[in-house]
């Protein structure tokens, strides 16, 4: 007898054991269970269903109606149907419910129902748990927000977008596009080749074109004719990248299509104005850096100053406290000093950021000597600065712009690249200068770049389009892991800058410069 109820205990104690692990893990998951008698409609709960409904353990287990009124109106009837239908089938279910607790705080949860059966297969009690998935749901609504937003970005860009396989068919468009040219999609995808689009003289040059894209990658801004389906042309400027595998085989093209008609209508116009919109828009460049140096000045001539005689005056006003005001105002001044040395070095980071006076009044070298030693100081950063080939005096306005791409990259490299080490080279010959970045951080695809969720894009775009304005050319190297390199080269004639010619030959002067330094490894 003393054995059975040594085993009786023991039988107990395990099962003890098992309901407080099993609350434990409802716990962690937020979950719960229940049941239902149907003849009785009587229902029990799990502790932690208590928790997920805000409902005190006082009140006890509600009955099935109260606990409809936890439901949002569109759930109430869904849960009874469901209920019912499980009854009536004898089918296990389950589904999401949208809860409106006591606290006001909306939430959902997911509920399996499962049905017990009597001998006779007629159910009567039902099993259930029910899971918060409230941060689940959350995420899902987010997600599918953003799917439609960058969907909508695709379809009604204000240009078109399509993608080809490796034959030159069509494999997906956009419905700007489709709109522009009269098509439907299912007249296009999977029924035409790129080239059906194009009129004759432009069918011919795109097919030579795309042999050698579907080997180099790259097509910019490439002029087209592109026929409508009632015949009528429509021109274009094309461009695209492509995708390859790792093998380098080509996979698919992506094309940005823009609508150049109006384009080819004033393009005798725009040439007739050509030069005096580059000065233009170069003379912005010099007074967004003049209004630079301007705000720069001001702050450090007037803002500094003001700054410096407050501190001078608080610690007057200090010293003239009797000793124990002063004791306990001692907390407040010491705040006080260091909210203005923290806006003062504020400032000085804000002046050098703005335009560093060591660009106008010593040039180029000493303004990226002093910026690097400050960049390394405030982000722990090590920089090296290699100018032992550079000796050419540049005009003002390509000093500025070379140190506005190194400033940039900088801050990349101390935003995303998490380098330890940056080498910052300068170089010049004979025709050229070239400025060169090189970091050992985490780098990157540069494929990636035309991704929409890309963190590396805008400062790039920045470096590339401040480069390419000036008539400069701009080139990045990158892979994950193995840090990256950004090149900026320039042709210059006695300290000027002129446009780079399109032509290439076998070896350039860049390709000495290149050589010369090596990159940092």
């Amino acid at each position: 007898m003393s054995q059975d109820l040594r085993l009786h205990y023991d039988v107990e104690a395990a099962l003890r054991a098992s309901e407080a692990r099993l609350r434990e893990a409802q716990a962690v998951v937020r979950m719960g269970d229940w049941e239902l008698d149907r003849k009785t409609g009587v229902m029990n709960w799990s502790p932690e269903l208590f928790k997920l409904f805000e409902r005190p353990l006082e009140l006890g287990t509600p009955d099935l109606n109260e606990v409809l009124g936890y439901y949002s109106p569109e759930s109430i009837n869904q849960t009874r149907d469901t209920f019912w239908r499980v009854i009536d089938s004898g089918e296990r279910e389950e589904f999401e419910q949208t809860v409106w607790l006591p606290s006001g705080a909306e939430r959902y949860h997911a509920t399996t129902i499962v049905p017990v059966k009597d001998a006779d297969g007629c159910v009567y009690k039902l099993y259930g748990t029910t899971q918060d998935v409230t941060a689940r749901k959350l995420v899902e609504q987010e997600l599918r927000r953003q799917t439609r937003e960058i969907a909508d970005l695709y379809e009604n860009a204000p240009c078109g977008y399509y993608s080809l396989d490796a034959e030159g068919s069509i494999i997906r468009i956009n419905d700007t596009q489709l709109r522009w040219l009269g098509f439907t999609r299912k007249e296009v995808i999977g029924r035409m080749k790129a080239a059906d689009l194009f009129s004759a003289p432009s069918r011919a040059l795109f097919e030579q074109v795309f042999r050698v894209f579907k080997r180099n990658g790259v097509l910019r801004n490439m002029e087209l004719d592109l026929l409508r389906k009632d015949g009528s042309v429509l021109p274009v400027l094309l461009s695209s990248t492509a995708i390859f595998e790792a093998d380098g085989s080509f996979v698919a093209s992506r094309t940005v299509v823009s609508d150049n008609s109006d384009r080819k209508q004033l393009e005798l116009e725009r040439s007739a104005h050509a030069t005096r919109i580059t000065e233009l828009s170069r003379h912005m460049v010099e007074v967004q850096e003049h209004e630079r140096r301007k705000l720069a000045s001001e702050l450090h001539d007037h803002a500094s100053p003001n700054l410096a005689a407050l501190r001078l005056t608080l610690d007057n006003l200090a010293e003239a406290l009797p000793p124990e005001v002063r004791e306990d105002l001692q907390p407040l001044l010491d705040d006080a000093n260091g909210l203005l040395l923290d806006t003062t070095n504020g400032i000085r980071d804000i002046c050098t950021n703005l335009r560093p006076a060591a660009l106008d009044y010593a040039g180029l070298v000493p303004a990226l000597h002093d910026y690097t030693q400050h960049f390394s100081q405030r982000t722990g950063v090590r920089v090296g600065l290699d100018t032992a080939s550079f000796d050419v005096q540049l005009a003002p306005n390509i000093q500025s712009l070379l140190f506005r791409i190194v400033q940039e990259a900088l801050t990349n490299c101390a935003k995303h690249a998490k380098a330890r080490y940056v080498r910052v080279r300068l170089a010049n010959c004979t025709s050229q200068v070239m400025a060169q970045i090189s970091d050992d951080g985490v780098g990157f695809d540069p494929k990636q770049l035309a991704d929409s969720d890309t963190t590396h894009g805008i400062g790039l775009i920045t470096m590339r389009e401040r480069a390419e304005f000036a008539g400069g050319r701009f080139t990045i190297m990158s892979r994950p892991g193995a840090g990256t390199e950004i090149t900026v080269v320039f042709e210059h004639d006695s300290g000027t800058v002129r446009q780079r010619p399109t032509t290439h030959s076998p070896a350039t002067p860049t390709d000495d410069l290149l050589s010369a330094g090596g990159r940092q490894p």
